[in-house]
Order: structure tokens, then sequence, then C-alpha cells
């Protein structure tokens, strides 16, 4: 939230907003700021605008079906997005980057948080709990395949540099990631020039 840092009067998108968590948050860090939150799953989106509700924030929080690789909206409309939890699971990741740099103004930011396989000391520790701890529990409670899912994923997803490298490719600039809980998570932010190539 802080590296999105949300102004009143501004518009930002959250991407695969899900049950609205991130929206909620934002709204509620800055009073005034408007959001609208996409998701392609309607059953999410029928609880988030619930949540929305409960919270009263109806006056600053939409939320719409939407695909992150054909965004709806025009060029240059959003002052920032954020995505948290979204883009591992995109089939085409670099359209995705562009879609979000279009929309985005110049000088906005894009913040994505995201799942990954750790380096370091927790790689090993994620591989014994991905592949012995994780389904073990998961056979006894849930589901086996969605939580395999989850760490295949994680483990496909590109290292931190080279999404950086891609996230320039797609015209990001100022570009940077911050390691959170050992590495399995992280947050990655990019710029969109104030002068547009």
């Amino acid at each position: 939230m802080a590296r999105l840092d949300p102004q009143p009067g501004h518009v930002y998108l959250d991407a695969g907003c899900g049950t609205g968590d991130a929206s909620i948050l934002l709204a509620k860090r800055s009073p005034g700021c408007k959001l609208i939150g996409i998701d392609p799953s309607q059953a999410m989106l029928r609880i988030g605008m619930s949540k929305v509700e409960k919270a009263g924030l109806v006056e600053n929080i939409s939320m719409l079906p939407g695909n992150v690789l054909d965004l709806q909206f025009p060029d240059k409309i959003f002052d920032g997005v954020i995505t948290a939890f979204c883009i591992r699971n995109v089939t085409d990741r670099m359209r995705a980057l562009a879609e979000l740099r279009r929309v985005i103004r110049p000088g906005g930011v894009l913040v994505i948080l995201e799942l990954i396989q750790p380096d370091g000391v927790m790689k090993p520790l994620f591989r014994l709990y991905s592949k012995v701890v994780m389904p073990l529990v998961t056979a006894l409670m849930s589901s086996v395949p969605a939580y395999r899912y989850l760490s295949d994923s994680m483990a496909d997803f590109p290292r931190p540099e080279e999404w950086l490298r891609f996230m320039e490719e797609a015209g990001f600039t100022n570009t940077e990631t911050e390691p959170l809980t050992g590495g399995i998570s992280r947050i990655f932010v990019g710029r969109v020039p104030t002068l547009q190539r």
C-alpha cells in the first residue's frame, strides 16, 4: 500500500482484485481516492462488493468483471495499478505488463505483490514444505491439486532480476523489488516515464 501511495482525488486499478481486500485497504488508507477492481471471477466480485458495502466504501470502490490480458479501459486513465497474487496465474505475462502500462498515466506506478520460489536458505525449506509437508496436510484437509498448483506456479514464476527485466521491456522505469517473508513473496515496483516513449 505504501509503495502505491494512494492520493485523494486519484484513480487506481486493482487488477485481479479477488474479494477486494487490497482495494478496501487502499480506500481506508487514502480517503478520497477512487479504486476500480477487476477480476474474471463473478463469485469473488460478489463477495468483494458485499465487503465494500459493509465497509461503507461504495462511493470509493467499484468492481467489474475483467481480464488483465485485455483491459476494457482507455489509455492513461489510472494514476497507479496494484495487483496482488494475480500475475503468477496469467498465461501471457508480457501482454499483461503491456496492458497495465497502457492504462497508467505518465508518472504513475505499478505495484505487484507476488508469491515466488525463494532463494538462499529458504529455498530448500520451501521445497521440503511444498513437496512433503503441504501434500500431507492438504490430503487431510483440502484439495491437493490446488496446493500443488500453487507450489508449481511459484516455482514457474521468473526470478526477481528476470521479472524486473520484463517490466523494463514493457516500458516501466525505476524498477525495484523487495523480498518479504523470507523471499516467498515479493514486491515489484515500476513507473511509467513522465515523457512517453
